[in-house]
């Protein structure tokens, strides 16, 4: 009886530690706000899949000009007070991560973006980290706390929610899409690679062979 009831609990917990990770990362409204949920519905952590899934790092692949290519444009931004931090460089490749200071799974893959940075900088490559902030207008404080505590490349923020769409559209996804997104743009300034979701550390082979190229 009590390993039947062991059971039965062991289950129930499964299920409410299921549906907190399938909520992933949703946008808290601003008081008095309709939940904006729909844009990013949940970021579901592949923790689990088996590497084979995971080393196809691209979920949208661009060539480096001509048909199908697609340039990058800095989307329209906001002006976060302090030092401006430094662009993306010359000759550089860049690395674009759309991302938020209430969505906890890109929060906690920071760590590994600078291990990454810090990994390509020892080989040799030139990567510029930018990291895109999607936070709405009230979350200044958040995003100087963000940075005082470092991060693997500069902060951007998003001018408004209004811009959002035509940036998920830019970068060939849904307009539903659920962030962290990364971008790869190459030195030439061609979009090349775009993926949705959290980034591991088995993807590490396939990015240093793409940036590489």
């Amino acid at each position: 009886m009590r390993s039947e009831t062991g059971r039965v609990a062991f289950a129930a917990l499964g299920i409410l530690a299921g549906a907190a990770l399938a909520a992933g990362c949703r946008e808290r409204p601003a008081q008095g706000e309709p939940a904006a949920v729909e844009r990013f519905e949940g970021v579901r952590r592949q923790a689990s899949a088996p590497a084979e899934a995971q080393s196809a790092f691209c979920e949208r692949s661009y060539p480096p000009g001509g048909e199908g290519a697609r340039r990058w444009a800095t989307p329209p931004l906001r002006p976060l007070p302090g030092a401006q931090e430094p662009g993306a460089r010359a000759g550089a490749w860049a690395w674009v991560n759309l991302w938020a200071t209430w969505c906890t799974p890109c929060v906690e893959e920071m760590e590994l973006l600078g291990r990454w940075r810090d990994g390509f900088s020892r080989d040799g490559t030139a990567v510029s980290f930018e990291l895109l902030s999607v936070d709405d207008v009230d979350a200044e404080q958040a995003l100087l706390a963000a940075r005082a505590k470092g991060l693997p490349g500069a902060i951007r923020w998003l001018r408004s929610q209004d811009d959002l769409p035509p940036l998920l559209d830019a970068l060939g996804v849904d307009r539903g899409a659920a962030i962290p997104i990364h971008a790869l743009v190459d030195p030439a300034g061609w979009l090349r690679c775009v993926r949705v979701g959290a980034i591991h550390e088995q993807d590490w082979a396939s990015v240093k062979a793409l940036v590489a190229r």
